[in-house]
Order: structure tokens, then C-alpha cells, then sequence
């Protein structure tokens, strides 16, 4: 089978209707004139005629030929050589997505079975001279021989992870760029199609087996705590995701024991109530009755737990402020007390201070701040809207309409268009903006009163923060973490702010300078890794590059190392166009040389 690396080019092949256009146009009849004298000589004339009209047909086919001959070389007609498993040695990357979905179970056997046993397929056909890269959900392509990529197959197991695809084919493209002619990459994987992502196109050739039937599937997305801190009692607000069909059992676990159970479908929201805790860390898990992919079945989560906080206000912090405490002390969240104070100047031990209604106090608060040892300061007061980035506030999109520019350094806690808007410096914590409709929708939100006990709760008292990360994942740091807690004993954080998460789900406690726990990281699976509608061949196409193709098995064993068994015809095609111009030369000059008298 032949095929054209520029097939655009053969629309050329139209000029090869101008010889015949230009003969026909040069025909000429001139009139016919009989003298008796010669009449004789029309026999002869006739035949040396015909052999006239065989020359110039022969010279219109070969300049046919000529400009047929040329347009094909131009469009680089390819053809497959060899036969069988033969083939020149090619550089390869072997992408095998053994991603979360792939542990799901269809016909008794995991879909990551059925990718180890068509990869290794592929590892079959490569030859002791073909240079190999194996690449597993991590992206990282990695040299390897044939022998040692089928070891690490042999012990591949699914994990926790996402594999973006289209990421990964272009990290492969990369790794074979200095790699010489024929290339290739082949992707063996379920193709989700939240897994295939558009990105810059690739110019190596793409093969990705078709993928396995998947089966139906209910996830829990999302496990979160309300309030951000619990007195004695709380509240999870749990997502399922999927597309099951039939409701599934939904079971709220608090270090190790049941709490709550309701039933939900895939695409709900449901609230699961907790039993009164003693203080302190709880653990907290939701979980699914088992499903085909059981990996997503569960949820982590961590919580603090503690007694009512006693807050004082105190200053002009606003009537919603005032309002707002009234109702979580009635509730019994909060308490009367001097524990944390809420102000709009300083004041002794930890402080929440809001913005002073009027902004000629706004010197007088730097200078206590300054006085104070705390390295913020109120800058200018600017207008226009922004929204509030940190979604583990509850908060999050929440309108910012007012607010004060925060200089300095330190904890930030929370930010609008990337700017600090809610920062810590020791027991001190300062808003920029009031809480009030003026400054802040929030004021006037169903998030006002979480944000409110979470503030006084979680940020003054330091009751510790919790980072949602995904498995393997850069992930935040807890404020103030020294190390985490891993199964292996703690594990000391690195500079920075930011660190690969754990690989495995589960809750790991960030301790600091004096031993005490300031923190937990939450690693949990990626919700889109749960979502197994497979990507059609154009999302594919669009991912994997327009070179790619995805084929059953037996169009992808034809297919497999293609690139290399196919031979390109142009050198073949100019020879013949120049051996096709020589032979009209030649016929060109005899014709001319007969017609002349």
C-alpha cells in the first residue's frame, strides 16, 4: 500500500493535462492544393505522416510523464518493505497507563492486565536493535532494554495517580528528539477521556491501541468538613461522582469507627452528621460500598476537634461581626471569653484585627503593629472587584469589592487576584478588607458564619491547617512544619513551601519546631481519574497529535513499527522523470531533424 507524506501536493497532477492541451492547440491544417505532377507521391507522403503522428503521441505521453512523474516526487509517496516482524531499528517510547482507572475489574480481570498483556505484545516484536523507553503513570520515560521493561511490567501495579496523556506524549516526543529516524510511540491505555488533553502537536507517529470496555462506576469525590474545626460534633458534606446507576451505601468512618450511613446515587450531595469527639486530630474517612474500581470507593479527611473558643469583641468591627458572634455563641460553637479577641485596633494576646471603619486610624494601627513586633502593614485603600482564592476557607469566588493593600511579610492566609488579604505574624491576624457589604459579599453569604468561627477557631488560636493534596502531587506545606509523619517515621520538609505529596491516600500529620502537630496533609485520588467515559478518535486525535491512530489489535499489529518498514519513492521518481526527459530529448531532436527539409 502506498501512501504520500504531502498528499496536498498531488493536486498537481492537473498540469499533466497541458501537453495534450498544447498538442491539440498546435495541430494546423493547412488547405490542400493538388497538382497531377504529384500525385504520385501521396503514398509516401501519407506514410511518413503516420509515423509523424506516432512521434509526436510518443512525445506528448513522455511529457506527460515528465510532469506526473515530478508532482509525485514532490508529494513523497511512501511504501511498506519487508514482511513479518522485520524492520530497521526504530527508537521507541512505550506509554502504559497504569493510572487509577486502570485497577478497575471486567470479566474478572483488572483493565491494567489487559494493557501489561498487549504491552508486552509490543516488547515482543522489538528487535535487540531498536532503542526503547518505557513510560508508567509517573511520565517520566525512562532507557531501558527489552528484558528489563518486561521486568517492570511484570511487577507494575495500578496507583493512585492521574496520567495526563496528552502531557505524555508530548514529554515522549521530547525524549525521542535527538533520537535518529524511524520513531515511534505507542500508548496502551483505557483513554479516558479526561486523561487526553490538547496541547502542541507532535511530529512522531502516534499508535494507541483501542481500549477495553469499562465498567460503570461510583466515586466519592469530595469529603468536606463543616466547620474547618468542630466543637465536640460536626458535619461532612460528601460528593459522589460517577456514572453508576443503582444507589450506593455511604458510610462516615472517624478513626476507624462508624458515625453516620446514608444511601446516595452517582451526581448527589449528601450531609453525614458526627457523634460528639473527644479533642484533638480525628481521622476521618468516607466510604462506598465496593464497586468494579474499588480504588476510588473511599475518602479521606482530617479534622480538629475542639471545645467552644472564648472570643471578646471589641472596637468598631461592624454590626455583621458583632451579629455573627452573637449566633455562634448561642450555637454553641464559640464561647464567651478572653481567648481570642476580634478588634479593629490591638489588643493583648491573639488578636483578629479588622481595618478601622474610619482610615485616619489606619496610622495609628501600623504604628502598634510596628511597636508590636509584627511585620504587616495597612498600605492603600483601593476599590474594584476581586474574588477570594482559597477554597478551603469555604469562601472561595466570594466578591471583594473594598480593600486595604497589605505590605510585608509573613503567613498568608488567604488572597484576592493573588494579593494577601487575610495574613498571620504571630498571635496577630489582619484583614484587609472589613466584613461588612461595602467591602465583602461574604458579609452577606451562608459562608459569613463558617468563615467567621473558622477565624477565631483555626487561625488565631493556630488549631492547626490542612492541605487537600492528590497522591504524588506538588503539594503545600503546612505553616510552621518541620516534618511530616509518614509510615516510615517522620520525614523532615524540605525548603520551600511546596513538596511532592505522599504516593498513597491516607492522613499524614505535619509536626513543628517543638514536636507538636501544626498541621495535616490530606492525600486523596484524583476525582478525574474516576470518570471512565473513554475519548473517541477525534478527542484522541486532538491529544495524541493528527499523526495518531487508535486500532484494534489487529490493525495495530500491522501498524506497529510501520515507520520503519516503509521506503520513501521520491529518489526512484525523479530518476524516472529524468530518464523520461532524457528520452523526449532524444525523440524531440529525431522528429525535428525528419520535418525539416
Amino acid at each position: 500500500m502506498i501512501g504520500f507524506l504531502n498528499p496536498l501536493l498531488l493536486v498537481g497532477l492537473a498540469l499533466a493535462g497541458l501537453p495534450p492541451l498544447l498538442h491539440l492547440l498546435g495541430r494546423r491544417q493547412p488547405p490542400t492544393v493538388e497538382f497531377p505532377a504529384l500525385r504520385y507521391l501521396s503514398a509516401a507522403e501519407r506514410e511518413h505522416s503516420r509515423r509523424l503522428k506516432l512521434r509526436n503521441l510518443l512525445l506528448m505521453l513522455l511529457r506527460i510523464a515528465m510532469i506526473a512523474l515530478v508532482v509525485l516526487a514532490a508529494a513523497r509517496p511512501v511504501v511498506r518493505t519487508g514482511a513479518g516482524g522485520s524492520h530497521p531499528p526504530t527508537s521507541l517510547v512505550l506509554i502504559v497507563d497504569n493510572s487509577l482507572s486502570s485497577g478497575a475489574v471486567v470479566g474478572g480481570r483488572t483493565v491494567l492486565d489487559s494493557l501489561r498483556r498487549r504491552a508486552l505484545d509490543v516488547l515482543e516484536r522489538a528487535g535487540p536493535d531498536d532503542r526503547l523507553w518505557l513510560m508508567v503513570a509517573d511520565g517520566i520515560p525512562e532507557r531501558v532494554t527489552v528484558d528489563a521493561a518486561r521486568s517492570r511490567l511484570g511487577a507494575l501495579a495500578a496507583w493512585p495517580v492521574r496520567l495526563d496523556l496528552g502531557d505524555a506524549v508530548r514529554v515522549a516526543a521530547a525524549a525521542l528528539a535527538e533520537a535518529g529516524p524511524p520513531r515511534e510511540i505507542v500508548v496502551v491505555s483505557d483513554l479516558q477521556s479526561s486523561a487526553v488533553t490538547v496541547g502542541a502537536p507532535v511530529a512522531v507517529p502516534v499508535l494507541a491501541l483501542a481500549p477495553p470496555e469499562l465498567p460503570e462506576n461510583a466515586s466519592v469525590d469530595a469529603a468536606q468538613p463543616e466547620p474547618g474545626v468542630w466543637t465536640r460534633s460536626g458535619q461532612v458534606v460528601v460528593e459522589i461522582g460517577g456514572d453508576a446507576t443503582q444507589p450506593r451505601a455511604v458510610r462516615l468512618l472517624l478513626d476507624g469507627a462508624e458515625s453516620d450511613r446514608t444511601v446516595a446515587h452517582a451526581q448527589s450531595r449528601v450531609v453525614l452528621r458526627s457523634a460528639s469527639r473527644r479533642p484533638g486530630w480525628t481521622v476521618g474517612e468516607v466510604r462506598l460500598d465496593p464497586d468494579e474500581l474499588r480504588a476510588d470507593d473511599a475518602r479521606f479527611f482530617a479534622v480538629r476537634v475542639t471545645g467552644p473558643v472564648g472570643v471578646r469583641v471589641t472596637g468598631d468591627v461592624g454590626h455583621f461581626v458583632h451579629e455573627g458572634v452573637g449566633v455562634l455563641v448561642e450555637g454553641g460553637a464559640l464561647d464567651e471569653g478572653e481567648e481570642v479577641r476580634l478588634s479593629d485596633g490591638l489588643a493583648p494576646g491573639p488578636v483578629v484585627v479588622i481595618p478601622p471603619a474610619d482610615p485616619a486610624l489606619v496610622g495609628a494601627l501600623n504604628r502598634a503593629l510596628e511597636r508590636r513586633g509584627v511585620a504587616w502593614r495597612l498600605g492603600e485603600l483601593v476599590d474594584g472587584e476581586w474574588t477570594l482564592d482559597r477554597e478551603d476557607w469555604g469562601a472561595a469566588s466570594v466578591p471583594v469589592y473594598r480593600r486595604f493593600v497589605l505590605i510585608g511579610e509573613g503567613d498568608v492566609l488567604a488572597t484576592v487576584a493573588g494579593e494577601p488579604w487575610l495574613v498571620r505574624d504571630g498571635d496577630v491576624t489582619l484583614l484587609a478588607s472589613r466584613l461588612e457589604p461595602a467591602w465583602t459579599a461574604l458579609a452577606a453569604s451562608a459562608a459569613f458564619l463558617p468563615f467567621l468561627e473558622d477565624l477565631v477557631s483555626r487561625v488565631a488560636l493556630r488549631q492547626g491547617e490542612t492541605v487537600e493534596a492528590t497522591a504524588g502531587a506538588p503539594a503545600a506545606v503546612p505553616l510552621g512544619a518541620t516534618a511530616l509523619l509518614l509510615p516510615g517515621g517522620p520525614v523532615p520538609v524540605s525548603g520551600g513551601r511546596s513538596q511532592a505529596a505522599p504516593s498513597e491516600p491516607g492522613v499524614y500529620f505535619a509536626i513543628g519546631a517543638a514536636g507538636d502537630t501544626v498541621g495535616a496533609i490530606v492525600v486523596n485520588h484524583d476525582h478525574r481519574e474516576s470518570r471512565l467515559m473513554q475519548a473517541d478518535a477525534g478527542q484522541a486525535q486532538a491529544a495524541l497529535g493528527n499523526g495518531a491512530q487508535v486500532l484494534a489489535d489487529a490493525a495495530f499489529e500491522r501498524e506497529l513499527f510501520g515507520a520503519a518498514r516503509r521506503a520513501e519513492l521520491t529518489t526512484l521518481l525523479l530518476i524516472a522523470a529524468l530518464l523520461a526527459a532524457l528520452a523526449e530529448l532524444i525523440l524531440a531532436t529525431a522528429t525535428a531533424r525528419a520535418v525539416s527539409p
